[in-house]
C-alpha cells in the first residue's frame, strides 16, 4: 500500500514539475518574440485621440488650478496663448513634480481654445484621455497634467 501511494505522490510531483517547465518555456519565448495575439480591448491602456472637430458648448473665459494642498487659483483667459508648466517663462506656473518644465498650452483658434501637449514627460490629458494633438476645450472640461487638475470654466 505505501509503495503505490509513494508511486502516486512521484507521479503528481513529476507532472507538476513538466507543467512548471512548460509555463517557464512559455514566458522565454513570449519576452523573446513577443505574445501570441492582441491583448484584449479592456487590458489595453486608455490612450485615445481625443476629437478635434467638436464644437465646444460655452466658450472657456478661466482656467482654475486645482492643486492639492493649496486654494485654487484663477487664471483669465485674455491673452491668445497660456503656456503651462514649471518653468521660470511660463504663464501659468504649475508646482507639481510631474509636470514637466513646458507641459502644454492652451492656443485660442478660429473654432475656440484648444489644448495641445508640448512634448512632455507624463502627457497631458482632456476629461481622462490622453491628448495626441491640439483638442478644443470647451466649459467644464477638466485638463490634468501630473496629479494636477485644471478646470475650464466660462
Amino acid at each position: 500500500m505505501t509503495i503505490v501511494v509513494l508511486t502516486i505522490f512521484k507521479l503528481i510531483l513529476l507532472l507538476l514539475l513538466y507543467l512548471f517547465l512548460a509555463r517557464a518555456l512559455r514566458v522565454v519565448t513570449a519576452d523573446l518574440y513577443g505574445p501570441r495575439k492582441a491583448a484584449p480591448a479592456a487590458q489595453r491602456p486608455a490612450v485615445a485621440a481625443p476629437r478635434t472637430t467638436r464644437r465646444p458648448k460655452k466658450a472657456p473665459r478661466e482656467l482654475v488650478v486645482h492643486v492639492s494642498d493649496r486654494k485654487p487659483t484663477v487664471i483669465p483667459l485674455t491673452n491668445g496663448r497660456v503656456v503651462l508648466g514649471r518653468a521660470d517663462n511660463v504663464d501659468v506656473l504649475v508646482d507639481d513634480p510631474y509636470v514637466s518644465d513646458l507641459h502644454a498650452e492652451l492656443v485660442e483658434t478660429d473654432e475656440g481654445w484648444a489644448v495641445r501637449d508640448l512634448g512632455s514627460t507624463n502627457s497631458t490629458f482632456l476629461n481622462g484621455a490622453k491628448v495626441t494633438q491640439p483638442t478644443l476645450v470647451g466649459a467644464g472640461d477638466q485638463i490634468r497634467l501630473g496629479k494636477t487638475r485644471i478646470e475650464v470654466r466660462r
